[in-house]
């Protein structure tokens, strides 16, 4: 994949990934949907259902970074053009991101499911 880019910046780091849907049907720019879903997610929506709502409540965090002229696409297109993505090209952007975030402090996030090391005590419930 190259040399990572040398910002942090989200949208930085996916411009491997090509908009699978045809271009005189595009209502959504690309970079708009990755933003959207990728802070939704980041913010704990589970679903694109979730992610609609977050990003409907969140529109103006989301219009500091982009524009937004035509609002947000359904839960069901964003299913869609998530699962018309290359996942490959996707996953390997999303950590090369992550991976740029945590240069200084290795053990900051994890992503791939196990538990961070030296992340303290767990509190157990029930």
């Amino acid at each position: 994949m190259g040399h990572p880019p040398e910002t942090t910046s989200l949208l930085d780091h996916f411009p491997a990934l090509k908009d699978p849907r045809q271009l005189g049907r595009v209502i959504y720019p690309l970079p708009e949907v990755m933003l959207l879903i990728l802070c939704a997610s980041i913010a704990a929506a589970d679903d694109f259902v979730e992610v609609q709502h977050w990003d409907e409540t969140h529109m103006d965090f989301l219009r500091r970074f982009l524009p937004y002229n035509d609002g947000i696409p359904g839960h069901d297109a964003l299913n869609d053009l998530m699962n018309a993505l290359n996942p490959k090209l996707f996953s390997e952007s999303f950590v090369t991101w992550v991976n740029r975030l945590r240069e200084g402090d290795p053990d900051i996030v994890s992503v791939d499911g196990k538990t961070s090391r030296r992340t303290g005590t767990v509190q157990r419930l029930g």
